[in-house]
This record gives C-alpha cells, sequence and structure tokens, in this order.
C-alpha cells in the first residue's frame, strides 16, 4: 500500500528527474535554501545575483527558479526579468516577510508561488511541487490576494476621488453623502486593498509596478481612464 510519505518521495524524483531547480540568493540565505532543496532530493544550481542566472547557458533551461528576497517586494523588477529570460519556468520568491499588497504585485510581476522564511522547511517543497503542475501557491492567509479586490461601485467613487485628491468633506458634498459614510466605505476599501490610509491606498493605485492600477475605480460606474484625474468635473452618479 502507497503510504503519503512514499507518494511525496516518488513525486521529489520525478521532479528532479525533469530539471535543476536555480536558486538565487546571497550566501547566508542561499546555504539555508539549499539546505531545504537538498531534503527534497532536488538538483540545484545555486547562483549569488540575478545577473548570473539571467547569463544561464544550459542545456535546458531551469525547471524552476527560487528567487530570495531580502527586504521588499514593493519593487519585484527582478521577477519580471526573469519571467522574460524564463518564459516557461515557475519563479517562486522566498522572503522573511510579506505584506498583504506585495503578494499581488510579485503575482502581477509573473511570479507562481510565494514562501515566508518562517516556514521554509515546511513550505518549500510543497509551493514548488504546486508550480510545476501549473498551480499558483501563496501562504493561506493572502489567498484573498489572488484576485484584485472586488470593490463596491460606491468604494470605487470615492476611492476615485481619493486619487483626485479630494478631502473626506469634500466627498461627501460631491456624491451627497454623510461624512461618516464616506469614512465607511474607506474603510471598508482599505480593508478589501490591505492598506491603512489614504497615501497608502493612492501609492497602491497609483504605482504600476504593484499590479491594481486605475482600471479599479470608476467614476459615475465606469473605469476610471488616466485622463480622468485632470478632469476634477467628470461625472458622478448619486445616490447612497
Amino acid at each position: 500500500m502507497s503510504t503519503p510519505a512514499t507518494q511525496a518521495r516518488r513525486a521529489d524524483h520525478h521532479e528532479a528527474a525533469h530539471g535543476t531547480v536555480a536558486l538565487i540568493a546571497g550566501d547566508g540565505p542561499r546555504q539555508v535554501l539549499a539546505r531545504v532543496l537538498d531534503g527534497g532530493r532536488r538538483p540545484v544550481s545555486s547562483f549569488d545575483s540575478l545577473q548570473a542566472m539571467l547569463a544561464w547557458d544550459g542545456p535546458t533551461d531551469p525547471a524552476a527558479i527560487v528567487l530570495w528576497v531580502e527586504d521588499t517586494l514593493s519593487s519585484p523588477t527582478g521577477v519580471v526579468e526573469l519571467t522574460k529570460r524564463f518564459r516557461q519556468t515557475p519563479v517562486v520568491i522566498a522572503c522573511k516577510d510579506i505584506q498583504r499588497w506585495e503578494v499581488r504585485a510579485a503575482l502581477a510581476a509573473g511570479a507562481a508561488g510565494v514562501v515566508t522564511d518562517r516556514n521554509l522547511p515546511r513550505t518549500l517543497g510543497t509551493c514548488l511541487r504546486a508550480v510545476l503542475a501549473g498551480q499558483i501557491c501563496v501562504p493561506r492567509e493572502h489567498w484573498r490576494q489572488i484576485e484584485p479586490p472586488v470593490l463596491s461601485t460606491r468604494e470605487k467613487q470615492i476611492l476615485g476621488l481619493v486619487v483626485m485628491g479630494y478631502m473626506n468633506s469634500q466627498i461627501a458634498a460631491r456624491l451627497f453623502l454623510a461624512e461618516s459614510t464616506v469614512k465607511s466605505h474607506l474603510s471598508s476599501a482599505f480593508g478589501k486593498l490591505g492598506v491603512r490610509s489614504r497615501n497608502e491606498a493612492v501609492d497602491l493605485i497609483l504605482n504600476p509596478e504593484r499590479g491594481l492600477g486605475m482600471g479599479i475605480l470608476a467614476l459615475g460606474g465606469e473605469p476610471v481612464q488616466p485622463d480622468a484625474l485632470s478632469r476634477p468635473d467628470a461625472g458622478f452618479a448619486r445616490g447612497g
């Protein structure tokens, strides 16, 4: 009878036979990650920099790439470069910690998986198996970040005005709402976006590397276009 442990070992050997896992990290993290990967009996090629990885000249592309990110994923440029160079190779990001909006930024840049430092021995192998099977894999607490946030029409309208520089009292007057209602909608929208302030929300929407963009907003129920920012008299639907 085949046990789960036996099945996992077979899966590891199957993956090892189908290519190398490339690991990009500095000295300390690289040693830790290499030990974890070796424990899964996967052939590993280690690189100390993104540029070294991009110069890969093996006979075939790696089966998967694990990229260690030291500080933040707010600008996942390396992921973009890797996915352009290795179009069929899934990229997994390993990092110390990750904010909610950073997961979406990483996925928008092309990453197929994200694992954090505190769970590496338990999650890295599982994540690799998932992405090699064509799946997206992120920490459970970040599953909502796989898809763009679903904002109500009113939340989109209010966020659109926030991006245009309106204060709560001005938004309330423009939309014929109580200021407390505006605050309530903003609080709900911030929770869905994973931000804590107006400034964070604006940066999340306007920063092209974070994967949201103006399309999540609406003026009168229609998506916001970039030139709408220069039209403070753009029409908004009335109502509660």
